[in-house]
């Protein structure tokens, strides 16, 4: 059900998700909970190993992983040459940890697969909570 488009839900992000999105046809999302050699992973390696495999990631690691991608921008890429596939940034101020939480990642990944809009490789960008 894609094109390419292909994500990794960082540590901090439950697997439901993915569980979720595969669900409704996206088999291109893989979490980190659920792969016991990512798990506890450097921020800079998962980069590595998301780039490696085609992914863009998904965090609410927003400090981390702008200034990783601000230094690879700054050294023009990553040791291997590679820039990183995207980064989709997620706030608590657009997703507040309530019971809605899943839910509301979910539809706004499902909507930014849709649309086609992942960021492309070495862009950020925020998800937003999808209107009702």
């Amino acid at each position: 059900m894609s094109d390419g488009l292909r994500l990794l839900l960082d540590e901090m992000l439950s697997g439901e998700i993915a569980v979720q999105l595969r669900h409704h046809g996206w088999d291109v999302v893989v979490a980190v909970v659920d792969d016991p050699a990512l798990i506890g992973t450097s921020d800079e390696d998962l980069l590595a190993h998301a780039t490696s495999e085609g992914r863009a990631i998904v965090t609410a690691n927003i400090g981390d992983f702008a200034a990783i991608s601000t230094r690879r921008r700054s050294q023009g890429r990553d040791l291997q040459g590679r820039e990183h596939c995207g980064l989709a940034y997620i706030t608590s101020r657009h997703f507040p940890q309530d019971r809605s939480y899943v839910g509301a990642i979910v539809g706004a990944l499902h909507k930014l697969l849709e649309s086609d809009m992942v960021p492309p490789a070495g862009a950020e960008t925020y998800l937003r909570r999808p209107e009702s």
